[in-house]
């Protein structure tokens, strides 16, 4: 059956989980039927990069000292590590995590282009927490010609450099998105230009997630540009605490208008 749309995720910070996407991609499959057929569906692994050095370090703190909170500690390496590292190295000519990372972002556009038989299909974009700001900045460079598009994109000509500038990509759908975390001490706050005309960008938090945000506070641009919407995710254990941050893939307010934003782009 050919191909009509495709779904790319990122996935969030944190000690990461190689099929992190299986339940979202379980859920979609189960609610489109036999529409299902008609996806590609890629996922983002950026966290590799990262995690060897994160677990040397973990290793090698423990068997150095005996230090307390051992959970919060983890959690709190594998986390923000992450978020500090590509922060660090997309300013600094000395590290290159930031544009690996890109390069996976535009390895799984171009995978997806070639199953969507080459040619400017739509694609939707889901991003899990720090994925939020990773993609972020992806869209940001790629219309102003930073990272990686700064003469280190891989050859490739025609559509294909346009499918990687997110020109066919209809929507992109933020959850338990921690922007805000990385721009709150700029001024001006200034939000992404819209990759194309039909671009939009739903963002869902839910107010017990710590880690999760609105966007359309932020700025003029970000007011512009995001809609947000405020839900209540998780079962009786997590929708009312911050263990709420991991739950927003598998929410049914996530999910439905979802499988209807991909329903309506099929024939």
């Amino acid at each position: 059956m050919e191909k009509e749309i495709a779904i790319i995720t990122l996935h969030g910070m944190g000690d990461y989980k190689h099929d992190y996407y299986e339940e979202l991609k379980g859920e979609l499959a189960k609610k489109l039927d036999t529409d299902w057929q008609k996806v590609v569906f890629e996922a983002v692994q950026y966290q590799p990069i990262l995690q060897n050095n994160q677990n040397k370090i973990w290793e090698e703190m423990n068997a150095a000292y005996q230090l307390d909170g051992s959970i919060l500690r983890r959690f709190l390496l594998f986390g923000f590590s992450d978020a500090g590292s590509l922060e660090y190295s997309a300013r600094s000519s000395a590290s290159d995590q930031y544009i690996q990372v890109q390069k996976e972002i535009m390895q799984a556009l171009d995978n997806v282009y070639f199953q969507l038989d080459g040619k400017n299909k739509p694609v939707i974009i889901i991003a899990q927490s720090l994925g939020c700001q990773v993609i972020s900045n992806y869209i940001w460079d790629a219309r102003n010609g930073t990272g990686i598009f700064k003469s280190l994109e891989p050859d490739a000509s025609g559509e294909i450099k346009e499918f990687r500038r997110l020109k066919s990509c209809v929507q992109l759908l933020t959850t338990g998105c921690n922007i805000p975390m990385f721009v709150g001490g700029l001024n001006p706050i200034k939000a992404i230009e819209k990759p194309n005309d039909k671009f939009t960008w739903v963002n869902y938090f839910d107010k017990n997630d710590v880690l999760g945000w609105p966007l359309s506070p932020l700025s003029d641009s970000y007011k512009a540009l995001v809609k947000d919407y405020e839900i209540n995710v998780g079962g009786i254990f997590s929708s009312w605490n911050p263990w709420s941050h991991g739950q927003y893939w598998t929410d049914k307010d996530v999910i439905d208008p979802l499988v209807q934003k991909i329903r309506s782009y099929m024939k």
